[in-house]
């Protein structure tokens, strides 16, 4: 249940961070790379999504892209905001990244006798 919690808190920060006008007053570390910002967003959201949810990873990874599209497409929308397809390819980057990773952690994972989350 609390990483469901997590889950929705992050997509919902990362939401209000990508509809926000103006990135001034945000502390540097959030200004810092904005395609880094992209990939590294991807990478916790699809690891909190695949930990959260037991949904496939290819199901997971599509509903991540329709959400790099939107929030795209709503940028294009607003007036200090612009579309960019190489934001979209910073969040693939980003959920490449973290299906490798949760791939990873997976198999580091001492045997339970449980079936894996994949």
């Amino acid at each position: 249940m609390i990483v469901k919690i997590i889950f929705f808190t992050a997509l919902i920060l990362i939401s209000t961070l990508a509809f926000l006008p103006d990135y001034s007053g945000l502390p540097p570390v959030v200004s810092l790379s904005d395609k880094l910002n992209h990939a590294a967003a991807f990478t916790v959201l699809i690891l909190l999504y695949k930990f959260a949810f037991p949904h496939s990873t290819q199901r997971i990874v599509v509903s991540l892209l329709l959400y790099a599209v939107f929030i795209e497409v709503v940028q294009a929308f607003l007036p200090t905001r612009e579309a960019s397809l190489e934001d979209i390819f910073a969040d693939s980057t980003g959920l490449v990244l973290g299906v490798l990773l949760f791939t990873w952690m997976n198999k580091k994972r001492p045997e339970t006798g449980r079936e894996s989350v994949d």
